[in-house]
């Protein structure tokens, strides 16, 4: 025969609340396991600097500083032609320049899919 075991105090200082996971009270407890790993995250990261640093001004550069759209140069925006969620990359091939309206578009029709 087992005895059940005592309730436990969250460990953080000052907390007399009882344990729900990890050694810690609900308002302490870690998050719970998300869908990227720490290590994706810091490479979503990484990438995300390449693009704002050298892909984002060649794309404009390449396109003319105007919407690959509707060609106007107001609020202009680099996209992903296919979106990083579907496979696409960070590189310059999958970078097109879109004014604010055109990529409101895109990003419904994205979403549509």
């Amino acid at each position: 025969m087992t005895l059940p075991r005592a309730a436990q105090i969250c460990y953080r200082a000052g907390c007399t609340r009882t344990v729900v996971r990890a050694g810690q009270c609900g308002d302490h407890a870690p998050a719970p396991w998300s869908r990227t790993s720490a290590r994706n995250s810091l490479r979503h990261a990484a990438a995300r600097r390449v693009w704002e640093r050298r892909v984002r001004p060649q794309a404009l550069r390449r396109d003319g500083y105007a919407c690959v759209w509707c060609g106007s140069q107001e609020a202009l925006t680099v996209d992903h032609i296919t979106p990083v969620s579907r496979g696409g990359t960070w590189d310059l091939t999958n970078a097109q320049t879109l004014c604010a309206g055109c990529h409101r578009d895109k990003t419904a029709e994205d979403r549509a899919l």
